[in-house]
């Protein structure tokens, strides 16, 4: 069956009220707990009352406690005939320390760090000292190009054919003779004719040179013959 509801609704608060074994237990509870006549009398209202039991009881006493008194700061008075500190004259304040200009201090520049700088510093922290100053004749030196040497190309010609030839026998010797049997004839070959045309080259140019050096002499003997005839004449 349905329970009735309260007046007042499901709103209605009902206060909890205390039978008559609550009570004395309550009592003797508080008289062995040794609480003081105000915690005792504040049970009992609350039980009078019908309200809700506290969990503590922290008041000893009815009487508020008092906020400690604020110290007060004494007032300063300043007395007119006694005070020296009133207005400064010119001089006084232009003699004061904190009248005087401060020293000019010119703000730090921005370092600059140069490709110069940088290999200067990598040269101090690895080695521990500044690298030695180079003079300009030793850069001239050093930036000038190395002299070419000139190579013979005949016998560059004569050494590779040589070397060809010998890695030849030592394939022929492994067995593997006709893998590189054909290639290295035919550098060789290649090679060889090289070495003919530079052989004609240079014995054309050994032929005018032998032939401009019969024309020379050809030119001082008959230089020789002219003088001898010359003088024979005279006498």
């Amino acid at each position: 069956a349905r329970q009735p509801v309260a007046r007042g609704g499901m709103w209605n608060t009902q206060q909890p009220q205390y039978s008559k074994e609550t009570q004395d237990l309550l009592k003797v509870m508080m008289q062995e707990s040794k609480l003081t006549n105000f915690q005792q009398r504040q049970l009992k209202q609350t039980m009078k009352d019908g309200a809700s039991l506290p969990v503590a009881c922290p008041p000893t006493s009815s009487q508020r406690p008092q906020r400690p008194a604020a110290p007060v700061t004494p007032s300063k008075k300043v007395n007119p005939r006694t005070y020296s500190g009133g207005r400064r004259s010119k001089e006084a304040c232009e003699s004061s320390p904190a009248a005087q200009p401060e020293d000019y201090r010119p703000r730090p520049k921005k370092a600059i760090c140069t490709d110069k700088e940088k290999a200067r510093l990598g040269n101090l922290m690895a080695y521990g000292e500044e690298p030695p100053e180079v003079s300009p004749a030793r850069i001239v030196e050093l930036l000038s190009p190395e002299p070419r040497v000139e190579v013979d190309r005949f016998q560059e010609l004569q050494a590779e054919i040589e070397e060809r030839a010998e890695f030849l026998e030592e394939m022929e010797g492994l067995g593997r003779g006709k893998d590189y049997r054909t290639i290295i004839r035919t550098e060789i070959s290649q090679k060889i004719r090289e070495m003919e045309v530079i052989d004609r080259k240079r014995t054309e140019q050994l032929k005018k040179q032998i032939e401009l050096q019969q024309q020379q002499a050809d030119q001082r003997r008959h230089l020789a013959e002219q003088k001898e005839t010359a003088g024979t004449s005279e006498l």
